[in-house]
């Protein structure tokens, strides 16, 4: 009879235990706004420049203030190795259907966000493998 008494103590402390560290651990891994991994960096002002390049936007998380406007800037043409360069196509399509740009190889875009929200957007040519994300707050 005291076995089972040892058991029933043991597995209570063991579940009291990992009630506890559930609850002082703390919080999950998501912001605020629901998008998981490291904060949007802090409001840097009314005017924001970012670069299309092969494959990627940099940065491709921005944070800025209603009224800013950003401009996309195209830097997507690599040398061959034999004098000339090979330049690849991209564009800014926002998800909202607001202003987006071209498919294009060089240029800019640019774009002014009147009011708070998370605007995401992609490459029309390289969908969800080539995506940023603008928070205006």
């Amino acid at each position: 009879m005291r076995r089972s008494f040892v058991g029933k103590r043991a597995n209570t402390a063991i579940v009291f235990l990992l009630s506890a560290s559930v609850f002082a651990c703390g919080g999950g891994g998501s912001s605020a706004d629901g998008v998981t991994g490291p904060p949007p960096p802090p409001v840097t002002g009314s005017t924001t420049a970012l670069t299309v390049s092969n494959n990627k936007y940099t940065p491709a998380r921005d944070s800025v203030a209603p009224g800013a406007t950003l401009t996309w800037t195209w830097n997507s043409c690599t040398g061959d190795g034999y004098g000339g360069s090979t330049c690849t196509a991209h564009s800014v399509h926002f998800d909202d259907g607001g202003s987006s740009s071209s498919i294009q190889d060089s240029g800019t875009f640019s774009r002014t966000f009147a009011s708070a929200g998370t605007y995401t957007y992609h490459c029309a040519v390289h969908g969800a493998a080539m995506s940023g994300t603008v928070i205006v707050k």
